[in-house]
């Protein structure tokens, strides 16, 4: 099932800035309105990490591009995964995705 539009809703998929804080179990997704924007706009949180994987992806383009979100499915009931233009995110966790409007 994907999560795409639900918790992106009306933003851009590119992406300002993306953290995996170990530390507090989350995974902060910070996205653009416009990629000209300096600020972002709209945050994707993923609380109560269990589990943490990342690849990068094979045919990745240059790093200095801006990279951009392509998809965010459950993978299974408490597992999602988050594929962007440079990586592939495998996340198992028991809370659930939200989003937090960035002023």
């Amino acid at each position: 099932m994907s999560l795409f539009s639900e918790l992106l809703g009306d933003c851009s998929p590119y992406i300002f800035n993306l953290v995996y804080d170990i530390d507090v179990r989350m995974l902060f997704i910070e996205c653009l309105d416009d990629p000209s924007d300096e600020e972002p706009s709209l945050r994707i949180v993923f609380p109560e990490v269990t589990a943490y994987a990342e690849s990068n992806q094979a045919d990745a383009m240059d790093d200095e591009l801006m990279d951009d979100l392509v998809s965010i499915d459950w993978t299974n009931e408490n597992q999602v995964t988050i594929l962007t233009c440079k990586k592939e995110i495998v996340i198992d966790m028991t809370g659930a995705p939200f989003t937090e409007e960035i002023e």
